[in-house]
């Protein structure tokens, strides 16, 4: 009877021991947090010296580009998809806030590809890749943006790029990245 009451205390200490360690050991693990590689700007393509900001413009033909600025802020290069293709198309977008404070999500609308096949563009530490904007007929605001010849804007670009086989194959980051806030003028025609 001693031996059989032993042989369970034994039982009972190893097992309690066992969870014991695997309840430290997960308790002690950091989740594991990825660094964004990136920073992203906003350029416009003047700067007029107006109180309120630089202006950007939206028409349906022939407005004047402003830029976004995507910097490698990691000491490793860094892959992301070429605008041209269906993975890199719609990876950059933005926030517009009314003087209102309504808000307006501006993107491309969802193009057909002919020819598409994933390629990517390497940018180098410390380096960028330049994306000229023009906001044509060929983007949206979602709700629409109510027509004005001009007024008072903040703008956020919006870098992001969904988890796709591709991505993981081709080795391109992942996830979804903001900008500061700007302030501008916009004008519609």
């Amino acid at each position: 009877m001693k031996k059989v009451l032993l042989t369970l205390c034994v039982v009972f200490v190893f097992v309690t021991a066992c969870n014991t360690k695997k309840e430290t050991a997960i308790s002690q693990a950091k989740p594991s947090v990825q660094k964004v590689p990136f920073s992203l700007s906003i350029v416009p393509e003047t700067s007029r010296g107006e109180g309120f900001g630089s202006s950007i413009e939206m028409a349906h033909d022939k407005p004047r580009e402003f830029y976004v600025v995507l910097t490698n802020s990691s000491s490793e290069p860094q892959a992301v998809w070429e605008h041209w293709n269906s993975w890199g198309y719609q990876t950059v977008s933005f926030e517009l806030t009314n003087v209102d404070g309504k808000k307006f999500h501006v993107s491309r609308r969802p193009g057909i590809f002919t020819v598409n096949f994933p390629s990517t563009f390497v940018i180098s530490p410390g380096e960028h890749q330049v994306y000229a904007i023009r906001l044509d007929q060929w983007w949206e605001t979602q709700p629409p943006l109510p027509k004005t010849d001009e007024t008072d804007i903040t703008l956020k670009a919006i870098y992001e790029v969904p988890p796709t086989p591709e991505a993981a194959q081709y080795k391109v980051w992942t996830g979804r990245l903001e900008s500061p806030t700007y302030n501008f003028k916009l004008r519609q025609w």
